[in-house]
């Protein structure tokens, strides 16, 4: 299963070409339903081709975790697909891949997400068996113990025995002190060795309940024969009561934290992390009138501004000319039931120090703050996001992630429709004003990577 966890999904690319087309939908829901019981569905009817995506969001990852327990939204991921009270072990699986259908599931920090992808004249197969496992799971303990084993498995090679993953996972520690996603989402392995088949029980009556559950089914399909489908297999189960959210603010932070990390690795490294501001369930609406937004989309252009792969500065100017990074890249969080950040992660050349390399990108920062660029900078920007937003219309997975993305936050479909203006008035005097509020050096923190040679074995 390719579970989407931290550093892949959020670092490896700058975010905001990504989240800039999210938030401007291709097309609108055709139904938008919430049933008795609080389950919502959204369908988007797209029939260019003979197949349609079932995802299914729960929304709990591990930012509702709690201390001595991460990793339970995680390893219940992978209970998911052992056994109902009509199915067997791995009999999920099986069906979809003898309906020539592809299934996939992930665990993010705000969601845990299940999908489906198959011809469309298997619509009502994939939501009557994802329906099942969402009401009738059962829980073994052999099952689970299994699933331990394959959940350590997984951290040691995305963590344990991967020096960026390591590196990611210290730096979150290190910047965060009270927000919960300072925990990595696989969990730390003692929490995972401690957790209980218990645990697990208590974590899916608690969430995977069905007004905490919203299914998004897109493709060739009719969108009255999915709301009525969902009614057959979901309408009978009643909503729950959902623990209460309690807010964990994180203090201000007072003074750069600094840390070395030294690991088995070929290349020394550095990350750099900013506090940073963040589109949350309370932020308002998406209208260039709101400065929270603003801040948000102007700190978008800012990453494009450095980090873009063809025309960053960070790239041309470090990357390219003088070569003293092998590569720089950039990534945030702008929309989240978190806090906010803006990373740097950049990798130095040959003969250029790590310290070095981070003063010339701070030089860089400076100089992109104090001097005014050309137009040309903005423009591109926004005419990649228009372009982006019309490339979208192609994929039906895309309209299922742009969806999610909103349901994650509880913000409103709606919210997309004046995501591009704000875009579009977007001045580089904007993008002065959150530069200089994120990069305060006394609230960053900073991790430098050296690499530790493994000494030969001898007999």
């Amino acid at each position: 299963m390719n579970h989407l966890k931290d550093p892949i999904r959020l670092f490896f690319y700058c975010i905001f070409l990504y989240s800039s087309s999210v938030l401007a939908f291709s097309n609108p829901p055709t139904a938008d339903k919430t049933l008795a019981n609080g389950l919502r569905v959204l369908v988007f009817e797209d029939h260019s081709a003979p197949t349609v995506i079932q995802m299914t969001i729960v929304r709990a990852g591990s930012i509702d975790e709690v201390d001595g327990k991460s990793g339970i939204a995680h390893v219940l991921e992978h209970m998911m697909f052992k056994r109902t009270e009509t199915m067997e072990e791995g009999e999920f699986s099986r069906i979809i891949g003898s309906l020539g259908g592809q299934e996939n599931a992930f665990t993010s920090r705000e969601i845990t997400g299940y999908h489906q992808q198959v011809h469309k004249d298997h619509l009502e197969t994939i939501i009557k068996l994802e329906a099942d496992r969402m009401q009738n799971l059962v829980f073994n303990q052999e099952d689970f113990k299994k699933e331990i084993q394959v959940v350590l498995q997984e951290r040691l090679l995305r963590t344990d025995d991967n020096p960026k993953g390591r590196a990611y996972e210290t730096l979150f520690a290190q910047a965060f002190q009270a927000s919960p996603i300072r925990r990595p989402i696989i969990g730390w392995r003692n929490d995972i060795l401690s957790l209980e088949l218990s645990d697990a029980k208590e974590w899916y009556d608690q969430w995977y309940v069905p007004n905490n559950i919203t299914v998004i089914i897109a493709g060739a399909v009719e969108s009255n024969t999915v709301v009525d489908l969902i009614e057959k297999y979901y309408g009978e189960t009643n909503q729950a009561s959902l623990p209460r959210r309690k807010p964990q603010t994180e203090p201000p932070q007072v003074g750069q934290r600094r840390v070395q990390l030294s690991a088995p690795a070929e290349n020394n490294f550095f990350l750099k992390l900013w506090k940073a501001p963040v589109i949350s369930e309370n932020s308002g609406d998406m209208v260039y009138e709101n400065h929270k937004v603003r801040q948000v989309v102007a700190m978008g252009v800012l990453g494009v501004l450095l980090g873009d792969n063809d025309t960053g500065i960070l790239i041309k100017k470090l990357v390219r000319e003088s070569q003293k990074a092998v590569s720089i890249s950039i990534g945030s969080s702008w929309m989240s039931r978190g806090p906010g950040y803006f990373v740097i992660d950049a990798t130095p050349s040959v003969g250029v120090s790590i310290e070095e390399l981070e003063s010339e990108i701070q030089h860089e920062i400076k100089d992109v703050l104090r001097a005014r660029l050309p137009e040309k900078y903005l423009n591109m920007v926004k005419r990649r996001a228009k372009a982006d937003q019309i490339y979208q219309k192609d994929s039906l997975m895309s309209q299922v992630r742009e969806a999610s993305l909103f349901i994650t936050n509880q913000r409103s479909l709606n919210d997309s429709k004046n995501w591009l203006k704000v875009l579009e008035s977007i001045t580089f005097e904007d993008v002065v004003e959150v530069g200089k509020l994120i990069f305060d050096e006394q609230k960053s923190t900073v991790l430098l990577f050296y690499p530790k040679k493994l000494k030969d074995n001898k007999l």
